[in-house]
């Protein structure tokens, strides 16, 4: 599946904008000619939009997700890999276990997350553990190729073609649904493609 963000090139016909129940706000993307974009948000708990957009149907391993983004200051746009979606009470989709597949100035992070009884109520009862850092520095403002292929407990990731990672995750899910997320700032997406194999 192909998505070129672009004005009037895109649909929700194979996506859907979802979101993480560690956040009460639902926004959805801003719409620019070549690409949409979150924004900052002063209302937001968080002082930005946090936006989810995923496949509708579960994908399974062997998928490789790429998204063509940028960042600007403190945003982090991420490859995002859900187990489930659930409707809330307001009629909104929600996930609660998940992996985060993040670009942001200093390089990837990947991070597990998942509610917990324990977790705070405003996070949503969501906790996080981080299960890779590798630093180098990504320029802000440019278009950058985040691509995030999954294999049987494996993430294979690659920034821009000359930066590739590979991370053992044995709690890796063998369905999901895969996607991305504008976080911690203002991001751009010109393009989605998951591709099944």
């Amino acid at each position: 599946m192909h998505l070129s963000f672009a004005k009037d090139q895109w649909t929700t016909e194979d996506f859907t904008y979802a979101y993480s129940r560690r956040f009460e706000e639902t926004p959805v993307f801003a719409q620019r000619e070549e690409y949409v974009e979150s924004l900052a948000n002063p209302d937001a708990v968080y002082g930005f939009d946090n936006i989810s957009f995923l496949t509708r149907d579960k994908v399974a391993v062997g998928t490789k997700i790429a998204a063509r983004c940028a960042f600007f200051g403190d945003g982090a746009p991420l490859v995002l890999l859900a187990r489930d979606l659930e409707t809330d009470e307001r009629g909104v989709l929600r996930y609660g276990d998940y992996f985060e597949v993040v670009l942001y100035k200093n390089g990837i992070n990947v991070w597990r997350l998942w509610q917990d009884p324990a977790g705070k109520p405003e996070n949503g009862g969501i906790v996080w553990h981080k299960r890779l850092g590798a630093q180098f520095p990504v320029e802000e403002g440019v278009p950058h190729d985040l691509v995030v292929e999954t294999a049987e407990k494996q993430l294979t990731i690659t920034v821009d073609g000359t930066h590739t990672l590979t991370l053992r995750v044995e709690d890796l899910f063998e369905t999901f649904h895969a996607g991305i997320d504008a976080c911690e700032g203002v991001n751009r997406f010109w393009s989605l493609d998951v591709e099944e194999r």
